[in-house]
Formats: C-alpha cells, sequence, structure tokens
C-alpha cells in the first residue's frame, strides 16, 4: 500500500506536470500566432506602393487587439487564467531611420533577384516629365513630416566637395553598397525632372526634393541647378587651365582687354566666365536629355569663350562628343553623397504626402511601427517576445 501510495503520488505529479507544460506550450504558441496575427494587418497600400511593411495603432489598440485573440483561444479552458496582455509597438517606431533603411535593403534585394526594377519603376514615353509643378503650403501638414526635426544642410556644399572628389564618383554606380540600393529604391518609387515614376504622387520632383527639402518643385529644381553649377563649375575651370589651347586664348584674350601687370588677373576672370557658361550650358544639355562627363576632353567641351564673355549663346551648345552621365545618373551621384538620415527621412516624408493626397487625408507616418514587442503573463508564467517584418 505504501509503494502503490507513491506510485499514484508520482503519477498525479506527472499527469500535473504534463498538463503544466501543455498549457505553457499552448500558450506560448498562441501568444506567437496572435502576435504574427497583428503582424499580418500591416497597411497594404504603403506595402504595395513602396514595398514597407508599416503597422498602424497605438500601444492600447494593439494590446486590446491581442485580448481578443488570445481570450477567444482560452475562453472555454477553465485551467487557464489570463493575467496581462500588453503590446507595445514604441521601440519599432518608422521614425527610426535604421528601421527603414534596413526595410528598404530587403525590399530592393528582393526587386534586384526578381530583375523587376525596370518593370515596377514605370516607363515614360515623354521626353520630359509632364507632370504640374506643385507647392506643399498646409501648415500643419509640414511640421507633422518626420524631417522637419532633421538638421538641412546646403546642397551646393554637397555639390562642391564632390567636385574635389570627384574620383570617389565612380563607386556610386558600383551594385551592392547600402547607398546604391538606397539610390535605386529612390529612382524606382519617386518621381523626377525629366522621369515620371506615378503621376498621381503629389511633387513633380521628388528625387529632388530628397536632396533640396523645399516645400516647392521649382524650389528643389531650382536647388538642383545650383548644385549641378557648383559640381560642375570647379571641373570646367580645372579643364580650363589642363588645357594648352583654351588656357593661352584666356591669356590672349585678357592682354588684349587689361595689357601688362593686370592681365593675370583678368585671364583668372576669364577663365572662371568660361567654365561658369560652360556649367550652364551643361544643365541645360542634362535636361534636354544629353550626358555630360565628369571630367571633359577638347571633344566634350561645347562653349567658346567668345561666346562666353560675349553672353550671347542662341541657343544651347551641343559638344562635338556626347559622353558621361545623364540628368538621372548625376542626380544618383547627390543622392549617394546625401546625409544617409536625410535621404531617409524624406522619403518617409515623400510617403507621408502620398498617402495624404491619394489614400487618407489624416496619414501620418508617426503613427506607425515595423514590429511589436509582446508581454503576457498566463497562469503566472510570463512570456515575452519581439516581433518585427
Amino acid at each position: 500500500m505504501v509503494i502503490l501510495a507513491a506510485l499514484i503520488s508520482i503519477v498525479f505529479s506527472l499527469i500535473h506536470g504534463v498538463r503544466e507544460e501543455s498549457v505553457s506550450s499552448r500558450a506560448d504558441a498562441v501568444i506567437n500566432l496572435a502576435g504574427d496575427s497583428i503582424l499580418s494587418e500591416f497597411d497594404y497600400d504603403v506595402q504595395k506602393e513602396y514595398g514597407l511593411f508599416l503597422l498602424h495603432g497605438t500601444d492600447d489598440e494593439l494590446s486590446e487587439k491581442l485580448r481578443s485573440y488570445v481570450d477567444y483561444v482560452f475562453e472555454e479552458m477553465e485551467e487557464v487564467k489570463v493575467e496581462n496582455v500588453k503590446v507595445s509597438a514604441t521601440g519599432f517606431s518608422v521614425i527610426n531611420n535604421e528601421i527603414v533603411i534596413d526595410q528598404i535593403k530587403e525590399h530592393m534585394k528582393l526587386i534586384e533577384a526578381e530583375g523587376l526594377f525596370e518593370k515596377l519603376r514605370g516607363q515614360d514615353d515623354e521626353e520630359s516629365n509632364s507632370m504640374p509643378e506643385r507647392t506643399l503650403r498646409y501648415g500643419p501638414a509640414i511640421v507633422s513630416l518626420p524631417s522637419d526635426a532633421v538638421p538641412e544642410k546646403k546642397l551646393s556644399v554637397l555639390a562642391e566637395s564632390i567636385a574635389d572628389n570627384v574620383s570617389q564618383v565612380e563607386s556610386v554606380f558600383s551594385a551592392g553598397t547600402e547607398k546604391f540600393i538606397l539610390n535605386r529604391y529612390i529612382m524606382m518609387h519617386f518621381n523626377n525632372r525629366v522621369h515620371a515614376v506615378d503621376k498621381e504622387h503629389f511633387f513633380k520632383n521628388e528625387a529632388e526634393y530628397i536632396l533640396g527639402g523645399k516645400m516647392s518643385d521649382r524650389k528643389n529644381e531650382k536647388r538642383m541647378e545650383i548644385a549641378l553649377k557648383a559640381l560642375r563649375f570647379p571641373l570646367n575651370l580645372a579643364h580650363i587651365y589642363s588645357d594648352a589651347e583654351k588656357y593661352e586664348a584666356t591669356m590672349a584674350m585678357a592682354q588684349v582687354l587689361t595689357p601688362g601687370a593686370g592681365a593675370a588677373a583678368t585671364q583668372a576672370a576669364l577663365a572662371s566666365t568660361w567654365a561658369y557658361a560652360e556649367a550652364d550650358n551643361d544643365v541645360e544639355l542634362l535636361w534636354q536629355g544629353s550626358k555630360v562627363p565628369m571630367i571633359k576632353d577638347k571633344d566634350t567641351w561645347a562653349m567658346d569663350i567668345d561666346s562666353a564673355v560675349e553672353g550671347v549663346f542662341g541657343g544651347t551648345a551641343k559638344p562635338a562628343e556626347e559622353k558621361g552621365y545623364d540628368y538621372e545618373e548625376y542626380l544618383q551621384i547627390l543622392l549617394f553623397f546625401q546625409d544617409r538620415n536625410i535621404k531617409a527621412s524624406r522619403i518617409l516624408d515623400l510617403i507621408q504626402i502620398n498617402c495624404r493626397k491619394n489614400i487618407n487625408r489624416d496619414f501620418s507616418i508617426q503613427e506607425y511601427a515595423a514590429g511589436i514587442s509582446v508581454d503576457a503573463e498566463i497562469n503566472g508564467k510570463r512570456y515575452s517576445y519581439e516581433k518585427h517584418y
């Protein structure tokens, strides 16, 4: 009897242990599945348009939703007591640029693997983007943009720094780097001056907005123009001084205009005038769909010194040979060296602006997250998870 009592006690202990383990295992599976169910309720429109998985809802709303899933499973199980269920999306806010950049990289890996870049980017048969220029004037919409708190940096200064380190430009088009991937994402999902990806978007010059940050297509185009000239001018000036024929032409004109000791200063002014006129012409060529090389030679130089000094161009001057980079490639060069936090924040700006225009006028990217943390207590045991896209 003593042995039987001991065996029965052991059996009941094992039954209780198995029962508790079964409840614990089931609770773990249910909470895990409930968390996945919440993540499955991402914003479909944003995912379809921009390839990002974003979840909307406050912590209280998400906690209530998870509680309803858990209660539905355990409501008829008297042995299961759900004591606490809490969901927080705070640590996965989309305002965290690293989360956004990670999702963009994953999205673009899939696009590149399936060879969908050109197909999804869209094709525009027109030579230039025919969308109307727009200006965002609504104050509350502007101050709610993610980039509102990001310090602004002068685009012209960025362009000048690229000209000083022109040898680094080759890395812009080297596939696989994070900067290259972000560039591809921007060119695939957003309009620019010469290519309309989606004419339902608010801005015509979206890539230019990521660079310039102004609330007007016209102002961003102007900033882009200034940046291109700031990039081209020192490179053109360096070519004038490296080309013996052009240097001699500026010196000969200087000696005619100011003979004697003043010729050197006049020559420098003439060279700068010629280089700037060529830079101005370069921008016009890019806007017309032509290509302009970073480092020019005699065949790719367009302006003659007389036209540059007199200011009489008679239209856009064409070089003898066309090669180099087109406007979109110059965009990518500037984007490549743009601050990554500025790029990520302004990408989110454009998503918010476009979603407000086309989907939901109250759309706010700050209310979205890319993951959740789950804490639950069932039968005195705590379960904690972190889930993200």
